[in-house]
């Protein structure tokens, strides 16, 4: 493992989570309505500023943001960086936001962490190596069957109806709508507590969205793919996503789901 590169990055993740927190304690921030219509706070643009002087300072690796992204050069390594993953949650007093970390080498994600600032759970992983909550090994519990479906509607009204109808036929015997990061919600299923995240990007990813996760879920032995079953690209995709917690996990709701897919 390249132990250099996650204790370090580890340290800078929580030292920056701190920040969000103490900002949050304080109630003291205002935030905008971005092009996407998404919510940005200045507390964002302090904790990406921060996160990317101390990787800078540590690594001799460029840096790119979410939040007035650099240009970089994409054939070298960089680190990925989202400062605050789910801002309406983190303005609502919600629990549910992540601080996003990834580097990416030739075009794969080869470190990846997730850290939770509120419920201090820190997820990392390293390329080919094993998954961790802390100091405790993903997946914390193995899911036999398909018994939750954690989902993020984004305003796909069909994909909610066609889950709830699963729901109504006792299909999914648990139906929750997780707010805020999806980061967050997919190392939630590597952690064990949901064995499927369906969500949807009606927008290109980018590095900084979704591939630290994904790695994380793949290194705990789970799945990230379409609705047809195919791996994604971590680092740019546009559609829907399917985070499974293992094999069997991923064949049951992809049967359930064909007939959702056909449908569209």
């Amino acid at each position: 493992m390249r132990n250099i590169y996650i204790v370090i990055a580890k340290q800078i993740v929580k030292e920056a989570g701190k920040i969000i927190r103490e900002a949050r304690d304080t109630n003291m921030f205002e935030f905008v309505i971005k092009e996407d219509e998404t919510p940005v706070t200045p507390i964002d643009q302090q904790v990406q500023d921060y996160m990317t002087k101390r990787l800078r300072d540590s690594f001799d690796i460029q840096v790119m943001g979410e939040e007035n992204c650099e240009k970089i050069d994409l054939t070298k390594p960089y680190w990925a960086i989202d400062p605050i993953d789910g801002t309406w949650s983190f303005i609502t007093h919600e629990n549910t936001s992540a601080i996003n970390l990834s580097l990416i080498e030739n075009g794969e994600v080869s470190v990846a962490i997730v850290y939770n600032p509120f419920t201090n759970e820190l997820f990392f992983t390293e390329k080919e190596q094993p998954s961790f909550i802390g100091l405790l090994k993903l997946p914390l519990r193995k899911n036999e069957d398909v018994t939750v479906v954690n989902f993020k509607p984004e305003r796909e009204k069909p994909m909610l109806e066609y889950l709830g109808g699963l729901y109504k036929e006792g299909k999914i015997k648990k139906l929750v709508s997780l707010g805020g990061s999806l980061s967050y919600g997919v190392c939630m299923v590597a952690k064990g507590a949901f064995s499927n995240y369906v969500l949807y990007f009606n927008t290109l990813s980018h590095a900084w969205d979704l591939s630290a996760s994904i790695l994380i879920l793949r290194n705990a032995g789970g799945y990230v793919t379409d609705l047809d079953g195919k791996d994604i690209d971590p680092i740019n995709y546009q559609g829907f996503i399917v985070a499974s917690a293992n094999t069997a996990c991923k064949k049951r709701f992809l049967s359930m789901m064909k007939p959702f897919k056909e449908s569209i």
